[in-house]
């Protein structure tokens, strides 16, 4: 089968490569890959950063819509032709302190598919019967590739955020991330100023079209003032940062209100700098939220089954296996928003 492959750790070590098909293990489906997106993870691993580690060999992607089209002994045969999407951790151990308490994405012996086991970015994927969740009746193959990063949004703006009715939120980074975390903060009452900066056009058009009550340029001279104007009198309620852009991240935790709820969504791929005593001085309640766990998922899924998020005008570029540098490319340069990889060929 042919599969995007993180050869060897180091810059832009990832090619297209044939590789076998896998077969399923006990507890284990196959799944026929219909759309793997794209991740800001994965951009951090062909850029060999350090962003995010990995094993090579490795085949890369982890968020995934198909079909499973072969089941492992002891799995249910009812699964059989279900669409799917998956759950991106292959392994965790069950009974450290982290999963013993609902947060297996922090256990430590945790492997994920398409950085310490083969991913979806190929035609075919192995994953546990476990980790897979139904497609809901009305959405597509295409949104269902988008349910891993919708739910990464979901922890991080619902539970870290705690956003709730009349919350005044502060995002900066437009991306996908940026503005799936921007409905999610609309659908729990808030009101949402986006913030990005003057490559980011197109997307905070978007952002306005998803329903922000305003936008500002943090590269602007006079961005300071205008957060002000838009969080009187003390600031934004809550900022959540989805650039992972290191004068973005002191930006949020400068013009915070005291008390306010900071969460880090964006990776920064590298050590960043920030003031400290505005935590301590500003009295924040500062998070950070990786992956996501399982009601993470369900939830996101309903909220599509819902339709109160909007994710089908978020796909701007699909496109064939064979031309994933020139999709990873587009990413990396910002040209427009969510791009998948097409696995197999009846669904371009």
């Amino acid at each position: 089968m042919k599969a995007v492959v993180n050869y060897e750790n180091g810059a832009e070590k990832v090619r297209l490569m044939d590789m076998p098909v896998p077969v399923p293990a006990e507890g284990q489906v196959r799944i026929r890959v219909a759309y793997c997106g794209i991740c800001g993870t994965d951009l951090h691993i062909y850029g060999g950063d350090g962003g995010y580690p990995t094993k090579p060999p490795v085949i890369l992607g982890h968020e995934l819509s198909g079909t499973v089209e072969e089941i492992g002994p002891g799995v249910d045969p009812g699964l059989l032709g279900q669409k799917v999407v998956s759950e991106t951790y292959y392994h965790t151990c069950g009974h450290c302190i982290y999963c013993q308490t609902g947060h297996k994405n922090l256990c430590p012996e945790k492997r994920s598919i398409g950085s310490a086991v083969n991913g979806a970015m190929a035609e075919y994927v192995v994953v546990p019967a476990t980790n897979l969740h139904p497609i809901p009746e009305g959405v597509s193959l295409k949104e269902a590739a988008m349910t891993e990063p919708l739910a990464c949004c979901a922890q991080g703006v619902l539970e870290f955020g705690g956003i709730k009715p009349g919350d005044k939120v502060l995002i900066t980074g437009p991306g996908v991330i940026g503005l799936m975390c921007l409905q999610l903060a609309i659908a729990a009452g808030g009101s949402v100023t986006m913030a990005g900066t003057a490559v980011d056009e197109e997307r905070m058009e978007m952002a306005k079209r998803l329903g922000a009550e305003a936008v500002l340029y943090t590269d602007r001279p006079d961005a300071e003032e205008e957060i002000a104007r838009q969080f009187p009198p003390f600031g934004p309620d809550v900022v959540l940062d989805c650039s992972g852009a290191g004068p973005a991240i002191a930006l949020g935790l400068k013009v915070i209100r005291k008390g306010g709820r900071y969460v880090q969504v964006g990776l920064t791929g590298r050590p960043t700098t920030f003031d400290m005593n505005l935590i301590t001085l500003k009295e924040l309640s500062v998070y950070g939220t990786y992956a996501q766990k399982t009601r993470w998922w369900v939830a996101a899924l309903e909220l599509m089954r819902q339709g109160r998020i909007q994710l089908a005008p978020l796909i701007s570029h699909t496109y064939p296996l064979e031309r994933w540098e020139e999709a990873f490319r587009g990413c990396i340069n910002k040209i427009g928003f969510k791009y998948l990889l097409v696995a197999q060929e009846d669904e371009l």
